[in-house]
């Protein structure tokens, strides 16, 4: 048998060689050229051979392998108690708390605060078999909270106490003990830990509790959406924290415009008003009596008639102390893109009709009225409310501030002898609610801030520079100032059309006006139709002919709620309760 190599040989001409092939025959030349395809098939495939070899054995060629998830291993880390301060803007969201098996069309905040700790790797939870994977689990972590807020919410002082990893070195005797465990993280013996200030043992190098600790907000606000942003952390909380019963006061703010909506044109849309020449146009709240109103809510008092009863909570004591309340200006908005309401037809009052011929809807009261729309806020502190219970004071206080009730209404509805049922009317809207701080004892937290640098010295903070999580790319500020210049944009877009339409065609509008000038519209013709209720969302309500607040039906006492439900549930009455906390 012939090798491949003496048959190459034979039947290949050397090079050197030359044929002459104009004397061969045409049997001949067909059978040289079908020699030399067969010859130059073997030799590519004997080519593609060795090229192969050499990729499958050259490392620059070699398939690289997929890797799996490396393991993590709680046991090689160490874990702190700290306090985190964050904000939100919870219009997309549905409240802060997260609920299982509660599927809601909005994510929660915990929702989002959970998946960033989580692929951050910063918290290490007990194994709850009932969970589904990737739902919030807060066993084993020392999870708290200062404040809960309801679906539309926002905070811009919500914290939470919780249980995090550390960059403390860990003792190499817990660190050998927790790689033998069977169970792995489940089961590790944190007690031989070094946690929250315990002093290192000898042979490890010295670890500032935050200098060479993990940024924990930087590293959150990177995992975290836009509308929600770490603002600080507090190292080292009382052993005992808790975010909720260490919290000594909670101050809310309900924000709203003045005009609460947009001034009613016409001669019907003057209210009249006791002992004044001027006559309030609907739209405009009387913010002087929303502040002297506010102030009744002051002192220790029974809130049960300005809440909503959640009868699983048993709740029996409604008593809370309300350190402070007030309408405050929050800024002076300057003329600004709504420029028509400086215009006599949309301003606040009207005075006496003046005298016929002249030009009335070029009068306007000067220097009296100010340059608008202007932004208030109900502004309330206290140690802790019930369900709802700021969004039903501002609800009263609108109708104060629109004329529909007296402000001697709160008193009546805080004297639960006299009203001990709740009388039926509808809370505010949840959007403009702000939950603006939680404080707790200055002795006992000590907050580190985007933007801040703690050394060695206690106390001594430096001015943060770039990429120290508030400033530059990726910086809070800059995420928040996004988030804000896509609202304000919308903002001068939809109040620049609003402007353009109102003032259009005006010298009709003073036309009809000048006709019924020198009537005056009773409180009672107007009842006959739909009145505008505003209850702080985007629109007034009409609700048709008002019923006085004390007029209305009323709910079931407290008492026969809960009764209710505990027979509805076979449960027996508990011995007491405490009121749940917003």
């Amino acid at each position: 048998m012939r090798d491949e190599h003496n048959d190459i040989h034979e039947s290949v001409t050397p090079m050197y060689e030359k044929v002459d092939y104009s004397q061969w025959s045409s049997k001949k030349l067909l059978e040289r050229v079908t020699d030399l395809e067969e010859d130059l098939r073997r030799q590519n495939a004997r080519y593609e051979l060795l090229a192969q070899k050499r990729r499958t054995s050259s490392p620059i060629h070699q398939v690289k392998r997929s890797r799996s998830a490396r393991q993590f291993d709680p046991s090689k880390y160490s874990t702190r108690l700290i306090a985190l301060k964050f904000a939100y803007l919870g219009q997309r969201y549905n409240g802060l708390e997260y609920h299982a098996n509660n599927n809601t069309r909005y994510p929660t905040i915990e929702e989002e605060m959970w998946k960033a700790l989580d692929k951050a790797k910063l918290t290490f939870p007990t194994p709850n078999p009932v969970l589904k994977e990737g739902e919030p689990n807060w066993e084993g972590c020392e999870y708290s909270k200062a404040g809960r807020t309801d679906k539309g919410v926002s905070a811009f002082g919500q914290v939470i106490g919780i249980r995090v990893r550390s960059n403390r070195p860990v003792e190499k005797q817990a660190t050998e003990e927790g790689a033998n465990n069977a169970n792995g993280a489940t089961e590790q013996d944190n007690s031989k830990r070094p946690s929250d200030g315990e002093p290192l043992p000898p042979g490890q190098v010295a670890f500032d509790p935050i200098k060479d600790e993990i940024p924990y907000p930087q590293i959150l606000n990177r995992l975290l959406p836009p509308e929600i942003r770490v603002l600080a952390w507090c190292p080292s909380p009382p052993p005992d924290f808790s975010a909720r019963f260490s919290c000594e006061e909670r101050c809310y703010k309900y924000f709203f415009t003045q005009p609460a909506f947009t001034p009613t044109v016409g001669h019907e849309s003057l209210l009249s008003a006791k002992g004044n020449h001027n006559r309030q146009r609907e739209g405009w709240l009387n913010i002087e009596a929303m502040h002297e109103a506010a102030k009744k809510f002051k002192g220790s008092h029974d809130f049960r008639n300005f809440c909503k009863v959640d009868p699983s909570k048993q709740i029996d004591n409604f008593r809370r102390v309300i350190n402070k309340a007030e309408i405050v200006e929050v800024a002076s908005t300057g003329k600004g893109v709504l420029g028509y309401l400086d215009l006599a037809d949309f301003q606040q009052y009207q005075q006496s009709p003046p005298a016929k011929g002249s030009n009335s809807h070029n009068h306007a009261i000067e220097p009296t009225v100010l340059r608008i729309p202007k932004i208030y806020a109900f502004k309330v502190r206290g140690s802790g409310f019930l369900w709802h219970q700021v969004r039903h004071m501002v609800a009263i206080l609108f109708l104060i501030g629109q004329g529909l009730e007296a402000p001697s209404l709160i008193t009546d509805l805080l004297n639960t002898t006299k009203h001990p049922e709740k009388p039926t009317y509808d809370m505010a809207d949840p959007s403009p609610l702000v939950l603006e701080e939680c404080n707790f004892p200055s002795s006992e937290m000590q907050w580190i801030h985007l933007g801040d640098y703690t050394g060695h010295e206690a106390g001594v903070r430096k001015a943060g520079g770039k990429g120290n999580g508030k400033h530059g790319l990726g910086g809070a500020v800059d995420e928040l100032w996004r988030v804000w210049h896509k609202h304000k944009i919308d903002e001068t877009l939809a109040g620049s059309l609003l402007d353009l339409v109102a003032r259009s065609n005006r010298e009709a509008i003073a036309d009809d006006q000048s006709e019924g000038d020198d009537e005056e519209p009773s409180r009672s013709s107007r009842n006959l139709e739909s009145q505008k209720v505003y209850q702080g969302g985007d629109a007034p309500r009409l609700l048709g002919k008002y019923i006085p607040i004390l007029e209305r039906p009323r709910m079931e006492t407290v008492d026969a709620i809960n009764a209710k439900y505990l027979k509805r549930k076979g449960l027996d009455p508990p011995e007491r309760n405490r009121g749940a906390t917003e």
